[in-house]
């Protein structure tokens, strides 16, 4: 690793005449001479020289006499020195360029040496806390948001008035596991009979207001529900504001898809109360979207995980999961037992007429 150390310098300065090295050296014949240890030129080395504000001049690789070749710019006194792993910042007064050689090095000032393991802990360090103040600033705009309780989704309730990692990661985990205990309890080993299968109608889980609003969301382009605004958005989060089951369970589906990083705190929070409100309902929707957002286990049986993971959606489909009827009709229909094929017939059929606008 190249080092600069004070009084035993690591790094020599030379100037030479346009004539010197010119089978090896560029038009611009000055260079400085790197050194891995005294003595010993630094070869095979990759380096820049910049500007101190960052434009480029020379690049290259230095060879056995260690030699970096640099250039002047013009009204320019502050260079940087790259190598793999050092940086030099070197200030270089115009009447260096014309001295005489052995004069070059004098004249040539050195301001700071760092290792670029350094600067990159630096700029670690400077993000993690740009990081740190962008969150501070999150979780301010969440107090005050939780004080006035008007975002889209306050008909789910109050919030908690202040977030904190530990409290929200509480909460969330608490539902997972109340999901996660809940899948293990109904779904036996097995899993359901779908020629059990019968066809219920979105009313028949419980109050479907709006549900005008609710088709609309489902028949939008994939670009519009991503944005979630606009009247389509709107009317989704009036019906759920009216309890409409499908509604909520559109909303829980919306947010929870997207990016986390695009997620307000406030929303972040309202995720947890609708899988808590849907778990509350036995919506079917919830198990089947919450067990496929499950990770196999490194090292896991990944055909078993997918076998169970088929039994929750089966058990989501005998339990108003239209997306999820339609999807393991499918996979019915490939059966040789002809009443599974009919389960899986009547599946499909259920499903296009309770999301007719499902694209």
């Amino acid at each position: 690793m190249l080092k600069l150390i004070p009084g035993s310098t690591l790094l020599t300065l030379s100037l030479l005449s346009p004539l010197a090295h010119a089978a090896d050296a560029p038009a611009a014949a000055h260079y400085l001479t790197l050194y891995a240890v005294p003595g010993v030129p630094q070869d095979d080395d990759p380096y820049t020289w910049s500007t101190a504000g960052g434009k480029q001049l020379t690049k290259g690789v230095t060879k056995a006499d260690g030699r970096a070749y640099v250039k002047v710019e013009e009204g320019e006194e502050n260079y940087i020195l790259k190598t793999v792993s050092m940086r030099w910042q070197l200030k270089v007064p115009a009447q260096c360029w014309l001295g005489a050689p052995d004069a070059f090095q004098q004249c040539m000032q050195l301001a700071k040496t760092t290792s670029r393991y350094d600067e990159e802990q630096d700029a670690l360090k400077l993000a993690e806390q740009q990081k740190d103040a962008k969150m501070q600033a999150r979780i301010a705009a969440y107090a005050v948001q939780a004080q006035a309780n008007d975002d889209a989704l306050a008909w789910l309730g109050r919030l908690p008035s202040s977030w904190t990692l530990e409290g929200y990661g509480k909460r969330l985990l608490g539902i997972g596991d109340k999901i996660t205990r809940h899948i293990a309890d109904e779904v036996k080993q097995g899993g359901p009979d779908a020629r059990q299968f019968v066809c219920r109608a979105p009313g028949d889980y419980g109050p479907v207001p709006d549900q005008g609003a609710v088709e609309a969301w489902m028949g939008s382009p994939a670009d519009v529900r991503k944005a979630r605004t606009g009247p389509a958005w709107d009317g989704l989060v009036a019906a759920g504001a009216k309890g409409n089951w499908m509604a909520r369970l559109e909303l829980y589906y919306a947010l929870s898809s997207a990016n986390v990083s695009e997620l307000s705190l406030v929303e972040q929070y309202r995720i947890v109360q609708l899988m808590e409100w849907l778990h509350k309902k036995k919506v079917g929707g919830l198990y089947s979207y919450f067990s496929a957002a499950i990770p196999v286990a490194p090292g896991g049986n990944h055909s078993a995980a997918w076998r169970r993971q088929d039994q929750v959606f089966l058990y989501s489909a005998m339990f108003g999961d239209y997306d999820q009827q339609f999807r393991m009709g499918n996979v019915l229909l490939r059966e040789t037992d002809p009443t599974l094929v009919e389960a899986g017939k009547a599946m499909q059929a259920c499903s296009q007429a309770a999301m007719p606008h499902r694209r």
